[in-house]
């Protein structure tokens, strides 16, 4: 049985990844899965994200779009600007077909609406970081 954990031969190296939410709940429940996963994860509640991404960006980024103080999708554009191909995947409770049109609009890799599965989740994040290692971008819809 092959190990499908981020850390395996398709991928080559162990990537890391931001979780960026005002929720603490949250972020616990995904730096979890992800660790399990094979992962190195940083976290972030949404107000120091822009000096943390100019020290060291990490090799994915997974936003909330809403935060107390700070709005995700503003955020996405931040980040487009300085690094056009992190793979960026949106997450919210309040979205829509036009949140999520937005949110790829302004550039987000991947848009998933709350509650999701974190398999999904993690299956999205896989084919971010291959697609950003092979330097192509796909639509969600391709992968199923």
């Amino acid at each position: 049985m092959t190990d499908q954990r981020a850390t395996s031969p398709d991928l080559g190296y162990r990537p890391s990844v931001m979780i960026v939410d005002d929720d603490a709940e949250m972020r616990a429940l995904l730096r979890d899965a992800l660790e399990r996963d094979g992962f190195d994860v940083r976290e972030d509640p949404g107000d120091r994200l822009v000096p943390l991404i100019e020290g060291r960006a990490p090799d994915a980024i997974v936003l909330d779009k809403e935060m107390a103080g700070v709005n995700g999708l503003d955020l996405l554009s931040y980040i487009r600007q300085r690094h056009p191909v992190l793979p960026v995947i949106v997450v919210t409770a309040f979205g829509g077909t036009e949140v999520e049109a937005e949110a790829l609009r302004r550039g987000a890799t991947y848009y998933i609406d709350k509650p999701f599965r974190v398999a999904r989740l993690l299956a999205m994040l896989r084919a971010a970081l291959g697609q950003a290692a092979q330097g192509t971008r796909r639509r969600w819809a391709e992968y199923g």
